[in-house]
């Protein structure tokens, strides 16, 4: 169970029991959201029975960034239930992995890197700062937080090593007991790896976890076969393995990272085989850095230029230093002789990364630097092709030929790009438009947040912009709800807030009037021309076109101020229209649809909310001008692309079509 604390109220995240009559079996994991009021105080462990209203979370879906219905499936079903109307909170009874987890809280929450210690002792990112998390991301070595194939056998080497010692001990006292050592070494290596699955059990089975154990045993087994293998083989039948016990592990981007880091070190060892080891080390460090970077590019965005000399450095301080000290300390009890060394490691750790922190985003690459920004999977199948190619044949041929192929690629792609581009992002109940002009965007609405603490900025408005390697140069606020404006505070933190200036001067609230031209696009804004009573009558309204193509966006306006823009005749025809008010029955008057007459309407609304958004009788107006209607609680994100002679629309659900994954 885990609490998200709000000012009002507070999100209960529990692993979900029964429903109605149906008992979720033991090995099934579905996870429920419940919100329940501040004043109630929950201990880890604690049952809840309520009577509520359950619904199926919809992840949204956009272009550009990860699917979250990825996330979901490989996690178990996720749950939301709305205000109990009756609450039952029964006695805690907390697993052993919760009181793990709250002895480490209580042991280890004093100090600065608090959230790496439990990270890597418990595999809970939880307690890291996002900025820490960041700085890990830049710099490369973000895979020093997770539990994966380094820390398991890291793990296993000490208990290795720490039984035999034992043993050895043992042995000294009674000679007579252990006389064959293949055999011991085997029992050995068996409570080794019996204790790592006891760590894996403890962390809650995390899926890098999991899958690093098995690679480890399958390992452990062939060594003690006595049976001829190989590397390359026995990753390949280690890979084979993971996927016969869990096909869609083939979903999981960490499982690409692991094995292609895997492969990279094998393949750099053998290069380099027969020189000092310090050069090996370097070799295997610059070749990670370059083997994963088109994967990197592909999932990120980007990748870290410096992984090469963090992971110089932090790779033998965590290895050799930090995660012994944990392990050692956690197993004494955290005794004050071994927390004093950890104490002395926290102060000078956390020095470096507060020194680190301001330079973060100077150690991260991202693909706007490189010709042809999106890199879809062909690509970088074709890179690591060039690269397999290479090695095997001791020739670079390939790689050339391949470095032809993909620049013919990228100009051909270059060539038949949209003159611009407008994306209706996946918000749920709420708005948020990014207008792009080349690597220039115009952001129209930050959509909302919540409680403070969450916010669509954040979750998906900036990883688009990351993802599509976007530069932010307007931002217009159409209204002040929290559906359109909840966002502004974490645009602001962002280092955004200078891009609101042109559309709302000395900080106004209602959007500038005056029309101008910005990268060959004319943004005239047509309404509030009047103020309105609320702040849905005081949606800004902004008409885009590029001399042949037009855009309306609307905000939130309803019939009242439709029909004061259609008595002005401000209304031309236009070939895309994002709806009013979301296609409420409030709005779309036939007035106004008619004046309009639309090719293509764009609906962004949320799924399974209390309001009926588009309504029917919105739907049938559009319909009766011809009007292609899209939603984004249906499909997704909504793209248009504008080329000289034609509108193309996409939506992120088609391009992204899962048969196994059903909303």
């Amino acid at each position: 169970m885990a609490l998200s604390k709000l000012p009002s109220s507070q999100f209960a995240t529990l692993k979900l029991l029964r429903i109605d009559e149906y008992k979720v079996p033991f090995y099934q994991r579905v996870i429920i959201n419940v919100p329940l009021p501040a004043d109630i105080s929950l201990q880890p462990g604690a049952t809840i029975k309520a009577h509520t209203r359950v619904r199926i979370k919809q992840w949204r879906v956009n272009f550009s960034v990860r699917d979250a219905r990825i996330y979901g499936f490989l996690h178990g079903p996720h749950l939301q239930a709305s205000k109990p109307a009756t609450l039952d909170i029964g006695e805690a009874q907390a697993t052993f992995a919760q009181h793990y987890r709250h002895w480490l809280d209580k042991n280890l929450g004093d100090y600065h890197l608090y959230g790496i210690y439990k990270a890597l002792l418990s595999a809970d990112r939880s307690a890291i700062p996002e900025q820490h998390k960041q700085l890990f991301r830049d710099t490369g070595t973000i895979h020093l937080l997770a539990i994966s194939g380094l820390h398991i056998a890291l793990l296993y080497g000490f208990c290795f090593y720490a039984i035999k010692l034992a043993l050895w001990a043992l042995g000294r006292c009674f000679t007579s007991v252990f006389r064959q050592a293949q055999s011991i070494n085997g029992l050995v290596a068996l409570s080794a790896l019996c204790l790592c699955a006891l760590f894996v059990l403890l962390c809650q089975l995390p899926i890098s976890a999991q899958r690093a154990w098995l690679m480890l045993a399958l390992f452990v087994a062939l060594y003690f076969s006595r049976l001829h293998y190989r590397l390359g083989p026995s990753l390949l039948l280690a890979l084979t393995l993971v996927l016969v016990i869990n096909p869609f592990a083939l979903l999981d981007v960490g499982m690409w990272f692991s094995f292609s880091a895997v492969a990279v070190i094998f393949v750099a060892l053998r290069l380099s085989a027969g020189r000092h080891w310090l050069v090996r080390y370097l070799w295997v460090q610059m070749s990670l850095c370059v083997g994963l970077a088109p994967l990197s590019l592909l999932v990120f965005g980007g990748f870290s230029w410096s992984a090469a000399l963090f992971n110089l450095l932090f790779v033998p301080l965590v290895s050799f230093i930090l995660l012994p000290l944990l392990i050692i300390s956690a197993l004494s009890g955290f005794a004050p002789w071994l927390m004093a060394g950890l104490e002395l490691f926290d102060t000078y750790a956390g020095a470096g990364i507060a020194y680190l922190l301001p330079l973060s985003s100077q150690f991260w690459l991202p693909g706007s630097q490189f010709p042809g920004t999106q890199l879809p999977e062909v690509i970088v199948l074709a890179c690591y092709l060039a690269i397999i190619a290479v090695l095997l044949l001791r020739t670079w041929w390939p790689a050339l030929y391949t470095l032809v192929l993909l620049s013919t690629f990228i100009l051909i792609e270059r060539v038949r790009a949209p003159s611009w581009q407008l994306d209706v992002l996946d918000v749920g109940h709420g708005l948020s438009i990014v207008l792009r002009r080349g690597e220039h965007a115009l952001v129209y609405d930050l959509g909302a947040s919540y409680f403070g603490q969450y916010s669509i900025v954040d979750n998906t408005l900036l990883p688009f912009i990351q993802s599509e390697n976007l530069s932010p140069e307007l931002t217009l606020i159409s209204h002040w709800d929290n559906d359109h404006a909840g966002g502004l505070k974490f645009w602001r933190s962002a280092g955004y807030g200078s891009t609101l200036v042109r559309f709302h001067p000395g900080g106004m609230r209602t959007c500038s009037q005056q029309a101008f031209n910005w990268h060959g696009l004319e943004l005239t804004p047509l309404w509030p021309k009047y103020v309105g009573s609320n702040d849905n009558s005081n949606s800004c309204v902004l008409l885009i076109s590029d001399g042949k193509h037009r855009v309306l966006l609307t905000g939130d306006i309803g019939i009242k101020e439709e029909a004061q823009l259609v008595a002005l005749n401000a209304l031309p025809k236009v070939d895309v229209l994002v709806s009013p008010h979301h296609g409420s029955r409030t709005s779309s008057s036939l007035a106004f649809v008619n004046a309009l007459k639309p090719s293509e309407v764009i609906h962004s609304s949320g799924a399974r909310t209390n309001w009926q958004m588009p309504h029917p009788k919105v739907l049938a107006r559009y319909q009766t001008v011809g009007a292609r209607q899209w939603q984004t609680k249906t499909q997704g994100g909504i793209r248009v692309q504008f080329y000289r002679d034609k509108i193309q629309v996409e939506a992120a659900k088609e391009q992204k079509n899962y048969w196994f994954i059903t909303d």
